[in-house]
């Protein structure tokens, strides 16, 4: 068995977003032969794991509440399983901030790869529902719009964006927009979810790579 391509010095500790027995009982025995690169922790661990895996079997709204949820919960990077691709649906699960999209089937070796990629903070997509999805996404939008409004930042979040870059913190920020710093949280939170992003650094590193902030 060869090892995969991106090889941890510590396991990558991985945490199911579910307590569904059949769910998990798949999820060990796809792991367990990868043991020295990968670490199964429980659902409940989720905060302190390196990527959460979401398995959509069985889930409504093809698992992007549920995605929704765990992200708002964990704020730690997910994987998706999907049953089946679908470029539509892929979109949404990254419009609320998933980090990777596999379909059924698919190889343990490559799964294992895919999770490690995600734990490292790469993008991993499907790659024919990443083709399909971009051509989706190209007959719906409006090129013209600004690249925030094509991300779904509102003024205010773009505001914001721009005065963290400037190197003010959430009460300087509150305090100029007349809001309280926890209003500042929160919209700060929106933002890393619409950029698919942890923290402030990601944050202003997307809003630049995407010209949102010159």
């Amino acid at each position: 068995m060869n090892a995969p391509r991106l090889s941890p010095s510590v396991p990558v500790r991985v945490a199911p977003a579910t307590s569904n027995e059949l769910v998990l009982h798949e999820l060990r025995s796809t792991f367990e032969p990868f043991a020295a690169f990968l670490e199964l922790v429980a659902p409940e661990a989720a905060r302190r794991a390196d990527v959460v895996v979401l398995d959509t079997t069985g889930l409504a709204d093809s698992g992007v509440t549920a995605a929704s949820q765990a992200r708002d919960i964990t704020e730690r990077p997910i994987l998706v399983i999907a049953e089946t691709g679908d470029e539509r649906t892929l979109l949404r699960f990254l419009r609320v901030g998933v980090r990777g999209y596999v379909a059924r089937p698919l190889e343990p070796r490559r799964l294992v790869e895919d999770v490690i990629a995600v734990a490292h903070g790469d993008l991993v997509v499907d790659p024919d529902v990443a083709v399909r999805a971009a051509a989706f996404a190209a007959r719906l939008l409006d090129l013209e719009q600004s690249p925030a409004t094509l991300l779904g930042l509102s003024d205010r979040e773009v505001e914001v964006l721009a005065k963290l870059d400037s190197g003010e913190t959430a009460r300087q920020i509150g305090a100029e927009l007349y809001v309280s710093h926890e209003t500042v949280r929160s919209h700060l939170k929106r933002i890393y979810r619409k950029l698919g992003v942890h923290d402030r650094a990601g944050a202003l590193q997307r809003a630049h790579e995407e010209h949102i902030l010159v």
